[in-house]
């Protein structure tokens, strides 16, 4: 009889314990089936043991530094704007650190008008820095794809402590080069059109240096417009300026991790050279891209030799 009451006694404890199990984790349940947010930071909890679910962070994406200039490009407007007061002629200033080239540019109805006159139209042996006749300057925008501009090396030796573009051989020195990756050349614009303080900072403008080299006059790399006698057939492709492009590269003294392409804009800077004799075909250039505005720039750039450059014949 006592074993009977026992038995009976643990049979209703048993009863009284389902409904108390059958409400475990209830809280958790959605009534709704809708997807769960696992992106919550707040650990879902029950009146039992903590849930095991693990909480999931969203990383937030860092964006990459900008590179830091280290070189701060001059303004040229200034001296732009007082050189035009003395010789409308004049399109822009041109400036490399560290040498004698810093001085107004001209340009005149043919490639002949300042080769002995400075850029105050007196004569002068050196001549001028002097753009080429073909060039245009109205804005940035309509830059000619290749701008060219011409000065006189005055020395047979190649002296490059000599006057205006007799400086240009400082590059021949490959710790110069790597110290002076860049040339400024400003421009003044449509002078007929009044210009504000935004257009005229976008005529300040930086080129980044991608060859130097020595050619004879056979490589055409003063081309500008398709046919210089028929200007009107407009400026060279992006296909032909890509050529000109290659060549360059494949001439430079010294290879240049510059990525140029036929859709640039580029500077060409050229003068005589007697490196190979008394040669009166034999040029010195340096060619440099337009780069965008507020671009990084930096105070130096590795160098190595051309060892397998093209050379004068």
């Amino acid at each position: 009889m006592k074993r009977y009451a026992v038995t009976l006694f643990i049979a209703a404890l048993a009863l009284a314990l389902v409904p108390a199990l059958s409400g475990c984790g209830s809280d958790n349940t959605s009534s709704d089936n809708s997807t769960p947010d696992i992106t919550s930071t707040t650990p879902q909890s029950t009146d039992s043991e903590p849930s095991s679910q693990q909480t999931t962070v969203t990383e937030q994406e860092t964006e990459p530094s900008q590179p830091v200039s280290e070189v701060e490009a001059p303004s040229l407007e200034e001296q732009i704007d007082e050189a035009r007061t003395k010789n409308d002629d004049v399109v822009g200033w041109l400036k490399i650190d560290d040498l004698k080239i810093d001085g107004a540019v001209v340009q005149a109805e043919d490639n002949h008008y300042y080769e002995r006159k400075n850029e105050w139209k007196q004569y002068s042996w050196t001549g001028s820095f002097f753009a080429d006749y073909e060039c245009n300057f109205d804005s940035r925008e309509d830059l000619s794809k290749n701008t060219v501009i011409y000065g006189h090396n005055v020395h047979f030796d190649d002296n490059k402590d000599g006057e205006r573009f007799s400086q240009l051989f400082y590059f021949t020195d490959i710790d110069f080069a790597e110290n002076h990756p860049y040339v400024y050349f400003s421009i003044n614009g449509d002078s007929d059109t009044a210009m504000d303080e935004e257009e005229k900072a976008e005529n300040d403008m930086v080129w980044q240096i991608f060859s130097v080299f020595y050619t004879t006059t056979d490589f055409d790399y003063i081309k500008i417009n398709k046919d210089y006698k028929n200007p009107e057939e407009g400026e060279i492709t992006d296909a032909q300026l890509m050529n000109i492009i290659t060549e360059a590269k494949q001439r430079s003294e010294y290879v240049y991790d510059v990525d140029v392409t036929g859709e640039d804009k580029i500077l060409t800077l050229s003068t005589c050279s007697y490196k190979y004799d008394k040669r009166n075909d034999v040029r010195f250039v340096v060619m440099a891209k337009l780069l965008d505005e507020g671009e990084a720039l930096q105070k130096t750039v590795q160098l190595k030799e051309n060892t397998s450059k093209k050379t004068v014949e």
